[in-house]
Formats: structure tokens, sequence, C-alpha cells
């Protein structure tokens, strides 16, 4: 990885961070829980929500986050989480 590639995914981490502090506690929790792989109707269960309740934190989330797929939602996870990225910042 040069240089140029190792700044991008920092100014990449960053503007997650800063995404990831926009969502409330409640969307956080959600977006943590799916980030492990759970599903709505799961989710739902672990909090003693109902269904719809997490599936509509879970849009506002991915609005918040600018992102429209879980597969977007896990790269932000995993990116936010990266080790090797965090030791540059």
């Amino acid at each position: 990885m040069n240089v140029v590639n190792k700044m991008d995914a920092l100014e990449l981490v960053n503007v997650f961070a800063v995404k990831l502090t926009m969502l409330t506690k409640k969307q956080r929790v959600v977006f943590d829980l799916l980030s492990a792989g759970m599903q709505s109707k799961d989710i739902a269960i672990h909090l003693g929500l109902a269904e719809i309740t997490v599936k509509v934190r879970k849009a506002k989330l991915m609005q918040v986050l600018e992102i429209t797929t879980l597969q977007e939602l896990s790269r932000i996870y995993q990116c936010t989480n990266c080790k090797y990225i965090k030791s540059f910042m």
C-alpha cells in the first residue's frame, strides 16, 4: 500500500467516524447488532422492541450514514475498527 492509498484510507475512516457520531444511541445499538450479523427480527427480540421499530431505526441510520446496503454498513464497521488504519491516526 503506498502513501496515497494510506491517506485515502485514513480520510475514509475519518469520514465514517464523523458519520457514526451523528447516530443516536438507539441507532448505534442497532448499527452494532446489525454489524454483528443479527437480523432485524432477532434484534427486536434481543432489545424487547417491535420489529418495525428496529426496521425504522435501521432505515434512519442508513440514511444518516448515506448507505443503501448492509454490505456498506459492514464495511463501515470493519473500517472504523481496523487496528492497522488506526495506527496511522
